[in-house]
């Protein structure tokens, strides 16, 4: 039986000591969300053109704005790991923020890994300061001679990669275990609304070939139940 929040919260904080251990499960949770966002995102638009041409076909328009939103929205939450411990006068849920206690200081190498993983993150940071949190008007008039910084889904996946080490070598440091990100299954959101769209697609296809043909059936004529 898998523990509870609480329950994992709980052996943390008996493990690490109540400031790391919270802030440690609160991380771990968020890079548990953003994995899973990031394979919805792949899932989606990063295997075959099948499933682009599933979409294409019943909503262009819609499935653009999904992948433009899931795109930003996993830079955006990349970012937040690479924040300062403090913005302005509050403090942040940050990898930084896992150095601010004497505890961490134990974990061998997690200064230097939380300096890779914020590198990794620079690209992102670059996105959200001049395109998705704000309008660069520099970038806006000339985008060939200003551009982003080049951000591709392997750029996302060393991100990724580089903040689980930083989690990783805590947890292992403290429990003796590894970190396994595990993905989100079939059923997860929009892959299993791509399966059910390929299934419609199919169907209105055949139902178009027999009314084509003139073998249309009395339930192929019913306009109303197909639209």
């Amino acid at each position: 039986m898998m523990p509870t929040y609480d329950e994992c919260r709980d052996e943390y904080k008996h493990k690490m000591g109540v400031e790391l251990g919270v802030t440690y499960h609160l991380l771990w949770n968020e890079c548990v969300l953003l994995h899973q966002q990031w394979d919805e995102y792949v899932e989606m638009f990063g295997k075959n053109q099948e499933q682009f041409d599933v979409m294409n076909s019943v909503a262009p328009g819609f499935f653009k704005s999904v992948q433009d939103a899931l795109w930003e929205r996993t830079l955006l939450h990349l970012c937040k790991f690479a924040d300062n411990r403090t913005v302005g006068h509050r403090k942040t849920l940050s990898l930084d923020t896992l150095l601010a206690f004497p505890a961490s200081q134990q974990v061998p190498g997690l200064k230097t890994l939380v300096t890779n993983a914020k590198g990794r993150i620079k690209f992102a940071q670059d996105w959200r300061n001049r395109h998705i949190a704000h309008n660069d008007l520099e970038h806006a008039r000339d985008r060939p001679a200003k551009p982003l910084a080049p951000a591709s889904r392997n750029d996302v996946k060393e991100a990724l990669k580089a903040i689980g080490a930083v989690l990783g070598a805590v947890e292992e440091h403290f429990t003796g275990s590894g970190l396994i990100f595990n993905g989100t299954g079939p059923r997860w959101g929009g892959t299993y609304l791509l399966s059910e769209l390929r299934l419609v697609s199919r169907l209105r296809h055949e139902r178009d070939q027999r009314i084509k043909s003139g073998q249309a059936t009395e339930d192929d004529l019913d306009w109303q139940k197909w639209h």
